[in-house]
C-alpha cells in the first residue's frame, strides 16, 4: 500500500489571483521588474499588466486580445495570453462548466487537472488548469474564467511543461495588476441566450457559496488512455531482458513459444523472431535508460503499478491497472491482473501520463476536523471499509464515504517519494505516516499536486 515516510505537501488553495501565489518571473528567469510598475494593456473592460519583454500581437478578431512572448527559435513552443471575451449571462458555475466541457471536448486527449475557486479584481472567478498534448511539446492550460457585467471573460495562459518553473508565476502576476469594468450590452442590441446552468454540487451548494458546479462526472470523461500492446508479465521481462538486441535466439523461440506469440501479436516482433521497430522505439528509453519513476496504487485490496523507463528523450511506460479502471470500471485500455499495457511516450508527456493514470483531476477538497487516523485504521478502511472516526464532521464523513484509490510518486534512484489519497469527489488528500504510528491526510488541491508531481519529475530528470 503507497505509504511515504512523512506527510506530503500541505494544505492549500491554488496560487492565483485573490490567493499568495508568489511574484512572478515574467519572460525572463530572474526579472526584477515589479509588476506593479509593467505596461498595461486594455481589452473592453478589462486591463491587464503586460510583461515589458512581451508584445501584443495585431488582432484579427475584436473579442481577442494576444499578448506573446518574445519570438523563439524554431521548434520552440513560444508562450502566450489571451484575453476573450462575450457578451452573455448566468452563472460563473455555467461559466466554468462550459469551459470545462469546452477544452475537453474541442482539444484531443485535454486532461482537466483543476478547477478552483478564486477572484479576479476583486470578483468571483474560476482558476482552470489543463494539459495537452500537441506535436512534440506537452502544453499546459492556466485559465481564469469571471464577469465583468454583460461580458464573459477568459484570460489563458498556455506554456509547455519543461516552462512552467518559469511561467506559471506570470498570469497571477499579471492579474494581481488587474482592473476589470462593467461591460454593458450595446444599445439596441438583444441579449443572447443565457448559458445552460450545469448540475450543482450539493455538498459545497450547502456552504457559504450557493451555486457550486459539480465536476463530478470530469473523471469518465478522461480515463487513462495508451494505445500500444498487453503483454504478460513473463512477456515483459523478456523484452526487457532483450533490449537492445536484433532478435530472439532459435532456442528462446521454440522454449517460450507462449511469450514469442505475445510479441508477435504486439507487432513487437516478426513470426521468425527478428524484433520490429516498433520494438526499437519502445525500448529506446529503456536502453538509455537514467532514470526510473514509479507510481504504485492501492484500491481495496487491489495493488497496482506505473513504471516509466525515461532516457534518450522519452519514456518506455509500463501501466497495470488505472484508477479509472479499478475505481470507475472503465472497460476502455482495460489491463488484466498479471500484465501490463506498454507505449513509448516523449519526455515532456510524463506528468500528464502519471496524472491520468492516477486520475488527478478537478474536485471541491473541503477541509475537515479530522486530519490524522491510526495507520490501521487507515489501512482498514482502505482495504475494506471502516466506521467513521467517531466526531467526525460533514467533510470528514465526505471524504470518508468516497471511493479511495491511494496512490505513492517515488524515483527509486533518488530516494525521492510523495503519496497522496485519491477521494473521488472530495478530492486529493497528501498523506504520510508519522512516528506515534498515524496516518496524516491533509486536503491538497489537484493543481498544488500537479505542481509538486510535475516539478519535481523536472527536477529529477536534471539530476540524473
Amino acid at each position: 500500500m503507497p505509504e511515504p515516510s512523512g506527510p506530503g505537501a500541505g494544505p492549500g488553495s491554488r496560487p492565483g489571483p485573490g490567493n499568495d501565489g508568489g511574484a512572478a518571473t515574467g519572460a525572463e528567469p530572474g526579472a526584477a521588474v515589479d509588476p506593479a510598475d509593467w505596461p498595461r494593456e486594455r481589452h473592453g473592460p478589462v486591463e491587464i499588466a503586460r510583461h515589458p519583454r512581451w508584445s501584443r500581437l495585431a488582432e484579427s478578431d475584436d473579442d481577442i486580445m494576444v499578448l506573446a512572448y518574445p519570438p523563439v527559435a524554431a521548434g520552440t513552443f513560444r508562450p502566450n495570453v489571451v484575453v476573450r471575451r462575450r457578451t452573455t449571462s448566468g452563472s460563473l458555475a455555467a461559466l466554468s462548466a462550459q469551459g470545462i466541457a469546452g477544452v475537453l471536448g474541442g482539444i484531443d486527449g485535454a486532461h482537466c487537472l483543476s478547477n478552483d475557486r478564486g477572484e479576479v479584481a476583486g470578483r468571483p472567478a474560476r482558476g482552470q488548469l489543463f494539459v495537452y498534448h500537441a506535436a512534440e511539446h506537452s502544453v499546459l492550460v492556466d485559465r481564469w474564467l469571471f464577469f465583468a457585467g454583460t461580458d464573459a471573460v477568459e484570460v489563458t495562459a498556455q506554456y509547455t511543461v519543461e516552462q512552467q518553473e518559469d511561467l506559471a508565476g506570470l498570469l497571477p502576476a499579471m492579474l494581481a495588476q488587474c482592473s476589470v469594468e462593467d461591460a454593458e450590452p450595446a444599445g439596441g442590441s438583444a441579449m443572447p441566450e443565457p448559458l445552460a446552468e450545469p448540475r450543482l454540487d450539493a455538498f459545497v451548494s450547502r456552504g457559504r457559496e450557493r451555486n457550486v458546479e459539480s465536476v463530478a462526472k470530469v473523471s469518465v470523461l478522461q480515463p487513462y488512455r495508451a494505445a500500444g500492446p498487453v503483454l504478460s508479465d513473463a512477456a515483459l521481462q523478456l523484452v526487457m531482458d532483450q533490449a537492445g538486441r536484433s532478435r530472439l535466439g532459435r532456442l528462446q523461440l521454440l522454449a517460450q513459444p507462449g511469450l514469442a506469440a505475445e510479441l508477435v501479436a504486439g507487432g513487437l516482433m516478426e513470426p521468425d523472431g527478428a524484433f520490429t521497430e516498433a520494438f526499437e522505439l519502445l525500448t529506446l528509453p529503456f536502453r538509455q535508460r537514467r532514470l526510473h519513476i514509479r507510481v504504485e496504487g492501492a484500491y481495496g485490496t487491489r495493488a497496482t503499478q506505473l513504471d516509466l523507463w525515461v532516457g534518450g528523450g522519452g519514456a518506455m511506460v509500463a501501466a497495470r491497472p488505472s484508477h479509472a479502471q479499478l475505481v470507475l470500471g472503465r472497460e476502455e485500455g482495460a489491463v488484466p491482473p498479471g500484465a501490463a499495457r506498454l507505449e513509448a511516450i516523449r519526455e515532456a508527456s510524463i506528468p500528464g501520463t502519471i496524472a491520468a493514470w492516477a486520475g488527478l483531476g478537478p474536485a471541491w477538497t473541503a477541509l475537515g476536523n479530522i486530519d490524522r487516523v491510526p495507520l490501521a485504521l487507515f489501512r482498514e478502511r482502505l482495504a475494506a471499509g471502516a466506521e467513521l472516526p467517531g466526531g467526525a464532521d460533514a467533510a470528514t464523513a465526505r471524504m470518508w464515504q468516497q471511493p479511495w484509490f491511494a496512490w505513492r510518486f517515488t524515483l527509486p534512484e533518488l530516494g525521492m517519494q510523495r503519496a497522496w489519497l485519491n477521494a473521488g469527489d472530495a478530492g486529493h488528500y497528501a498523506t504520510g505516516t508519522t512516528d506515534d504510528g498515524a496516518m496524516m491526510m491533509q486536503p491538497t488541491p489537484s493543481a498544488h499536486v500537479w505542481r509538486t508531481m510535475s516539478q519535481e519529475t523536472g527536477v529529477a530528470l536534471q539530476l540524473r
